[in-house]
């Protein structure tokens, strides 16, 4: 019977090390905050490199996809901002009202919303 019980503990202790490798592989979503608020435009280098969001639907709501992270970033002019990592919303955030502008930094993920001469920036 200590047999069948030791055989029986191995193999429970192998089944949590394998979920735990496999689970380990899969990204993990990391949440956004905001983190400033800049007067001037970010530098040259990292202007060239963010992608613009397209602004549709309803005035001043905008949609925005990051596909190296799976994240859709969708903004509403009544000020909220919510983010769905793979179709599934994951967070919801404060944002400026009537912003005219929306971009994302591909390298670092930093989102950036322009609204009365001001960048807000959120990321993680």
């Amino acid at each position: 019977m200590e047999k069948v019980l030791q055989i029986l503990a191995v193999f429970v202790l192998l089944a949590l090390v394998i979920h735990r490798v496999i689970k380990g592989r899969e990204p993990v979503y990391r949440p956004y905050d905001y983190l400033t608020r800049l007067r001037s435009p970010p530098g040259m280098e990292v202007s060239q490199r963010m992608v613009m969001a397209v602004f549709e639907g309803e005035p001043g709501d905008a949609v925005l996809t990051d596909e190296t992270r799976q994240l859709d970033f969708a903004y509403h002019a009544d000020g909220s901002l919510t983010i769905y990592w793979r179709k599934k919303e994951m967070q919801w955030l404060a944002a400026p009202l009537n912003c005219t502008a929306m971009a994302l930094d591909p390298v670092d993920g930093r989102l950036y919303l322009e609204a009365g001469g001001y960048l807000f920036v959120y990321g993680f």
